[in-house]
């Protein structure tokens, strides 16, 4: 009898370290961005940059019918709501259900919180788990990506002062089909101005347009090296920008057509970071030339001036 009960003691001891290993338990982490949660969870549902931040799909994985796909492992999106999104990993070494939230941050509208949770038995928590360990590296990864402008906006981004500060400028408005052509003769005409009255045309041409249906309405300025004085009724007149002032600016290589993605990484990046408008935003020629067609590959310097 004695020696039976050290053997039901450990038998006992047994029993209870496995049901304590094999238990369950939920593990909570959290990462903070400067996001509103709003932003955060604009950015973090596109279930398109999947692939640019979850673990370890950052490499040769497809997003395909709501599954995240590299090789034999694939991550499928189980449940997308406003705020969290419920996830289930699986390769042949098993499955993990998770979810990764977005919490506002109490103190301030502009910073958030990712909070990932998932449950899991306590023994493979403390001996391991790749599953979970790329989970938490995703959270990682996630922080990571929002808080890098050039993955996030898909530009490199730079704060710049102005350094031509005075120019003639015109509009006009067009079809769009007219476009390249209604272009070049605008700024035809603005160096010809120039240099009719003596401001001395410096070589800087910037430029913006904006859509209307069928019709195209034209921003365009030369930059001038002196002063001159234009009266209302005038095809040009003078323009100011504040010297020194900032411009927030990336450096734009592709379709003409296309710049308008450059435009709305600006915008999304001066709203996420707070900036407040001073001008309409434009793009300055880098390349010989202008009045370029909508399929012409340019080289351009997209600028918002901001403060």
């Amino acid at each position: 009898m004695n020696r039976l009960i050290p053997l039901l003691v450990i038998s006992a001891l047994l029993a209870i370290s496995a049901y304590i290993l094999t238990r369950k338990t939920e593990q909570v982490y959290s990462a903070e961005v400067n996001l509103s949660a709003i932003k955060a969870m604009t950015y973090f549902a596109d279930s398109n940059t999947l692939n640019r931040w979850m673990v370890p799909f950052t490499n040769g994985a497809i997003f395909r019918n709501d599954r995240l796909v590299r090789e034999n492992d694939t991550i499928t999106v189980l449940k997308l709501s406003a705020f969290n999104m419920d996830f289930r990993r699986s390769n042949p070494d098993g499955s993990l259900n998770f979810n990764i939230s977005v919490v506002p941050d109490k103190d301030s509208v502009f910073q958030s919180y990712f909070l990932l949770s998932y449950t899991i038995p306590r023994w493979k928590h403390l001996v391991g788990n790749n599953l979970a360990n790329d989970a938490k590296a995703s959270l990682d990864s996630l922080q990571a990506y929002l808080g890098n402008p050039e993955k996030l906006y898909g530009f490199s981004l730079k704060m710049e002062p102005v350094a031509d500060s005075s120019f003639l400028f015109a509009r006009k408005t067009i079809a769009k089909k007219d476009f390249a052509t209604e272009t070049k003769a605008l700024f035809d005409m603005l160096i010809s101005e120039a240099e009719k009255r003596g401001a001395g045309y410096n070589g800087v041409r910037i430029f913006h347009f904006q859509d209307n249906g069928d019709q195209r309405t034209l921003f365009a300025s030369v930059g001038i090296n002196k002063d001159v004085i234009t009266k209302e009724g005038d095809n040009v007149s003078l323009k100011k920008m504040p010297y020194q002032m900032n411009l927030l600016t990336l450096d734009y290589n592709g379709k003409y057509k296309d710049i308008t993605k450059a435009y709305q990484a600006l915008e999304d990046y001066r709203t996420d970071n707070r900036y407040v408008t001073m001008a309409i935003p434009f793009h300055k020629y880098l390349q010989d030339g202008y009045g370029f067609a909508d399929s012409a590959v340019v080289h351009m310097k997209v600028c918002y001036p901001v403060y």
